[in-house]
């Protein structure tokens, strides 16, 4: 308890915060070569969308209210009011898994599979606002640290379950068990015990004003969000879809899925720009554009050169490393990865100007660049993967990004231009 009191160091403070965001960026990745390893093609496909699924569900759970929570210092709205706005967003979202899953017509087992894992992602969403107000008050670490226990254990339950019993939806349930466990053990136990956590003031929760002005605030940044994760999505959907008509075969949706996460997790990258992102904020405040362009290109040019390197150090060992993590057998899709990675790097550069938009204030204008893309591969999907297959899979994702960063760009230059005029 009391070290739990204890002023941790801004190092302790870094630390914790990068050691939680990795292992939550490594999940996905562990997790699927755990099931790839130990179970058949079709349970590896099952669970393999039931986790993409539950992913786009939790942009409802967490209805991406967390940015705003965590820098609102002045607490315009108190904890109580995110809790229960939260709770409100975790229920619809549970109840927009059911309908979602009862409108596809999956078989029992799938849908059990599917549901648990969708009820995961609602613990997950449920602990992000309590982490929330860790980072509001300035204690990241114990944001992490929550993070960190949490995802550990879960893995290394979910581990054991599908060794010992050899059955993913008893795993699974462990899965989700051994989450609400940590939940209460990390994140609610330090919201209880943490000092500078307790004797909060309360807002007022009769009223339904306040949930219209926050769920106002937190719209843009959600429609953005579900609009992303349903275009990462779609080459999935439609595979899923395929195998449940039986025009693709069995293990496509696993050889896909492992294929994306390099993609995924070449986002990180970007990390290393995150101190950028303030130098660039300075000097758009104090009217030193070219300052402020010149970062950007400096930032577009290492992230240029990093993706030529990642794209040559794919070519030669991508499918070899990625074969023996998961234990499949990926020999036929090197092309098919290098242009998923080209997609993942097409996306990182976006970040750039995403952020610049944020700097200037005009991030609202973002939603044209995610609903352009949107509407393009919602058009375009099932045609080019029924035409190629797993390669249309990775057309498609690449030409989004392509898209969804050349609109991103042009809106950001035509920003740029009208405010020097």
């Amino acid at each position: 308890m009391n070290n739990l009191n204890t002023r941790p160091s801004n190092q302790s403070i870094y630390i914790w915060n990068i050691v939680g965001s990795m292992t939550n960026a490594f999940m996905s990745m562990v997790i699927l070569a755990i099931v790839t390893r130990t179970l058949d093609n079709q349970q590896t496909d099952i669970f393999s969308i039931a986790w993409s699924i539950s992913q786009l569900m939790a942009t409802i759970g967490t209805f991406q209210i967390r940015t705003y929570q965590a820098t609102d210092v002045t607490e315009r709205y108190k904890f109580n009011q995110y809790f229960a706005f939260r709770c409100l967003t975790v229920v619809i979202m549970i109840l927009a898994s059911i309908i979602y899953i009862a409108e596809k017509r999956y078989s029992f087992y799938k849908t059990m599979i599917v549901l648990i894992i969708c009820l995961f992602r609602a613990v997950d969403s449920l602990a992000d606002v309590y982490e929330g107000v860790f980072q509001q008050k300035e204690r990241l670490d114990l944001a992490g640290k929550a993070l960190t226990y949490r995802i550990v254990m879960a893995m290394l339950v979910f581990l054991g379950t599908i060794v010992v019993f050899d059955n993913l939806l008893l795993s699974s349930l462990g899965l989700l068990v051994s989450y609400c466990i940590c939940f209460f053990l990390f994140d609610v136990r330090y919201n209880i015990r943490v000092e500078i956590l307790k004797n909060r003031k309360k807002g007022t929760i009769k009223s339904y004003k306040w949930i219209i002005k926050l769920l106002l605030e937190g719209l843009p940044l959600f429609v953005n969000a579900y609009l992303m994760m349903s275009i990462n999505n779609e080459p999935k959907m439609v595979i899923d879809r395929a195998i449940e008509q039986k025009w693709m075969e069995t293990g496509t949706q696993t050889a896909f899925n492992i294929l994306f996460m390099p993609a995924s997790v070449l986002t990180l990258v970007y990390i290393v720009f995150r101190p950028l992102l303030t130098q660039m904020a300075i000097a758009w405040n104090r009217k030193e554009k070219k300052v402020f362009i010149h970062i950007i290109i400096r930032m577009l040019a290492c992230l240029v050169f990093f993706t030529c390197l990642i794209l040559l150090g794919s070519s030669v060992l991508g499918i070899p490393v990625l074969s023996v993590f998961y234990g499949v057998d990926l020999s036929n899709y090197k092309l098919h990865l290098l242009i998923i990675i080209l997609g993942g790097s097409f996306c990182t550069l976006s970040y750039v100007f995403d952020n610049a938009l944020v700097v200037i204030r005009k991030q609202y204008l973002l939603v044209v660049a995610y609903f352009v893309t949107w509407v393009y591969v919602k058009m375009i999907s099932y045609v080019m993967i029924r035409k190629a297959g797993m390669l249309g899979g990775a057309l498609l994702y690449a030409s989004s990004m392509f898209i969804f960063v050349c609109v991103t760009a042009i809106i950001f230059v035509a920003c740029l231009k009208k405010e020097k005029s």
